[in-house]
């Protein structure tokens, strides 16, 4: 009796323990979200009215959309960007894998753009590599972001905030990106160039990441 209560007592603390972990490796990491980083349109600014549009769980951690204000050439007025940080989790610790942002434009086009968007891929292409599509909806008709990775992935995104986020854990590009309105029906769609240099390995690479308004 006395040894099964001991066991009992074991299995509850390392229940708890292992609860506490789990909290501790799912708290957002405030300090790193927060944390400014260097504008696309000059490396040394800093970009201002920093603001956090949307947080994003995947297998690894947290995708981190935000917004905020960044200097122009020379006496341009401030630009508006759009970005993303990568936040991975290691046992209870956090750290910014990656990060990248972009300049809204507000340049006239025709057809008319629903979404603008950038393709981002992880420094390292190794066993942790990954992909993530990321952009900002611009119109209301727009319900879903849906893509093809080149590692086979069908990924959709439902519109938040006006803005939209794909990780795909293996992927190093995005095959077919397609713009879904509220009834599922395929809005527009589009198929990044297909690279014909080889990889290192021999074969010959299926996508390559892209920069494209639709």
């Amino acid at each position: 009796m006395k040894r099964l209560l001991i066991g009992i007592a074991g299995l509850v603390g390392l229940t708890i323990s292992s609860c506490a972990i789990s909290i501790l490796a799912t708290a957002l990491p405030k300090e790193l979200i927060q944390q400014t980083i260097a504008c696309p349109t000059d490396g040394k600014a800093k970009i201002e009215n920093f603001q956090v549009v949307s947080t994003h769980r995947w297998s690894q951690g947290v995708v981190v959309l935000f917004s905020g204000l960044c200097p122009g050439e020379g006496k341009a007025a401030m630009k508006r960007i759009i970005g993303h940080k990568v936040i991975k989790r290691s046992g209870i610790h956090w750290q910014i894998s990656s990060s990248d942002s972009y300049v809204l434009k507000n340049a006239p086009s025709k057809p008319e753009k629903l979404v603008n968007y950038r393709v981002n891929r992880s420094p390292n292409q190794n066993s942790d590599r990954y992909t993530v599509l990321y952009g900002q909806i611009l119109k209301p008709k727009v319900a879903t972001v849906e893509a093809t990775f080149n590692n086979g992935q069908i990924l959709r995104d439902h519109s938040s905030n006006s803005a939209f986020v794909l990780i795909a854990t293996g992927a190093t590009g995005v095959c077919e990106v397609r713009i879904l309105g509220s009834d599922n029906q395929i809005l527009r769609q589009e198929e990044p160039t297909i690279s014909k240099r080889m990889a290192k390995d021999g074969n010959p690479q299926q996508c390559l990441p892209v920069s494209h308004q639709l």
